[in-house]
């Protein structure tokens, strides 16, 4: 199968610390992060009963997330990662509010859209595992599968879930998961960060269908 186009629609990064030991910034601190120009229109939000507080930055195209044990920022730019400032600015959040925590892990999230150059027949692949009867009355709509791959001897792991959303289209989010207890440098994340988006393609394109 060859792809024949690649779209990214949504990226971020996840920290993820030991959530017993895990100090969660006043409001007053996550609020200080962004001034001026880049704090237009900003929102935030503190939700004790999920305990969650959302600052959400539209001039960036940033949201910044915290929950017990979590750092996410998502990108809504929709910017391929070689483009992205969100690794950038991800690391300067960390650095200055987090890295007294301790750091457990991190991780990329992805969702991609491909295009390829085969019709994809979500009939004859659903009948491999499914008997005929069960679409007599039904219509099959979309079909997808979920797997995991441990590497490194498990400090490294990546977990697919693929869509196939119309006959030559493919939806994938996939989460690339690090077991780290410090942080890299700015730069060997940035490229882990890149690579791991271009890696994907090699995935899809051997997929058997």
């Amino acid at each position: 199968m060859k792809i024949t186009s690649k779209s990214l629609h949504h990226s971020n990064i996840v920290f993820v610390f030991d959530e017993s030991r895990f100090f969660i910034p006043d409001n007053r601190l996550l609020n200080s992060l962004y001034r001026g120009e880049a704090a237009i229109g900003a929102r935030f939000v503190d939700d004790p009963v999920l305990q969650t507080k959302i600052l959400d930055l539209p001039k960036l195209k940033l949201q910044i997330s915290v929950e017990p044990g979590r750092l996410r920022i998502d990108d809504n730019s929709q910017e391929e990662p070689e483009s992205s400032f969100l690794i950038k600015e991800a690391v300067n959040i960390y650095q200055q509010s987090f890295s007294q925590n301790k750091l457990i892990g991190f991780g990329f999230n992805f969702d991609i859209y491909y295009q390829t150059n085969q019709v994809i027949r979500l009939w004859d692949l659903f009948a491999n595992f499914v008997e005929k009867k069960v679409l007599e009355k039904n219509e099959l709509r979309d079909l997808g599968v979920q797997f995991t791959l441990e590497k490194e001897g498990g400090k490294r792991r990546e977990i697919y879930f693929i869509k196939i959303t119309a006959p030559l289209e493919i939806a994938v989010h996939i989460n690339h998961h690090f077991s780290a207890s410090k942080l890299p440098e700015f730069s060997a994340i940035k490229k882990s960060f890149e690579k791991c988006y271009d890696e994907t393609d090699e995935t899809i394109q051997n997929l058997k269908i």
